[in-house]
């Protein structure tokens, strides 16, 4: 080109060639009618010797529709923060990278604290991590707070919402027996434990059978803190009874509930039979008095 002075290799001296050469210029031709443009430049190798890099670059235009609307919207006045701003400055950019999380271990803590047989000062269950599963003895609920700081312990009385009563099936313990008895020994019933309390368990379950009322057409997911939130507005409860399937460990379908006041029964009954919960009707009705065994 005229007037264009070309980079010549002999105007480099002997002192030019080390690490602190200076670079010639970029020199950019074009484009031409075609669009095409020519990018000359010069780089050092790995080697530290200077080469020279040409790029022929072609140039293409694009024409983008823009809807009249968006093109208004942009030549609008600014106010406010966005006075002296500019477009790239409100732009958002994602980022595509994998974004790893490292979770602290609260192991020492754990030890610690489970050393003690305390609870941690703050009372939160999450400082203990994955090294201990906390279980409350009122309600059974696991992992969400503390037997000490169970809402339901005022209700629940000194007896405990979790604590079932033995069925009377169930295997009668031999703690009252001598200590000389052993597995195979026969123990007289006189001498069992709860022989002496017989009359007084049955009056009690007489008062319990007769102000218990039997909930049915329950849904699988359904447990006993969701039929305590249920039936507590009624009066208080003395126990609720959940069948579970020993397989599965998913509810039967029905419940029992035994009310102080048999007043209360009958107010949680005419409210709540045929109610809508769960996307199922609920039955309450009164529960068939469980005959003694002879």
């Amino acid at each position: 080109m005229p007037g264009k002075q070309d980079f010549r290799w002999g105007d480099l001296g002997e002192d030019d060639e080390g690490p602190d050469a200076v670079l010639p210029p970029t020199q950019v031709i074009g484009p031409d009618e075609k669009g095409i443009k020519i990018v000359t430049e010069w780089r050092k190798n790995e080697d530290g010797a200077v080469v020279k890099v040409t790029k022929t670059v072609r140039v293409k235009r694009q024409l983008k529709k823009l809807s009249p609307a968006v093109a208004a919207r942009r030549n609008l006045k600014k106010f406010g923060d966005a006075v002296g701003q500019n477009a790239s400055d409100n732009l958002t950019v994602v980022s595509i990278e994998e974004v790893f999380l490292e979770r602290a271990k609260t192991g020492n803590t754990a030890a610690s604290s489970k050393q003690d047989g305390a609870p941690p000062a703050s009372g939160d269950l999450a400082s203990l991590g994955n090294a201990s599963l906390i279980v409350c003895r009122i309600c059974n609920k696991k992992g969400d707070h503390w037997t000490s700081k169970c809402p339901f312990k005022d209700l629940m009385g000194a007896r405990g919402f979790g604590e079932k009563p033995p069925d009377d099936d169930a295997p009668i313990s031999l703690t009252s027996a001598p200590t000389t008895a052993t597995k195979s020994s026969y123990v007289p019933p006189s001498m069992r434990a709860g022989a002496a309390k017989s009359d007084g368990d049955n009056m009690r379950r007489g008062g319990r059978d007769e102000n218990s009322i039997r909930v049915t057409n329950l849904s699988e997911d359904t447990r006993e803190q969701d039929l305590q939130e249920l039936f507590r507005p009624f009066g208080p409860i003395t126990r609720i009874y959940v069948a579970f399937d020993r397989e599965t460990g998913l509810s039967r379908g029905f419940a029992f509930i035994n009310f102080v006041n048999r007043e209360d029964a009958i107010r949680a009954i005419n409210k709540l039979d045929g109610y809508g919960y769960d996307n199922l009707i609920l039955r309450v009705e009164w529960a068939t008095p469980r005959a003694d065994k002879p």
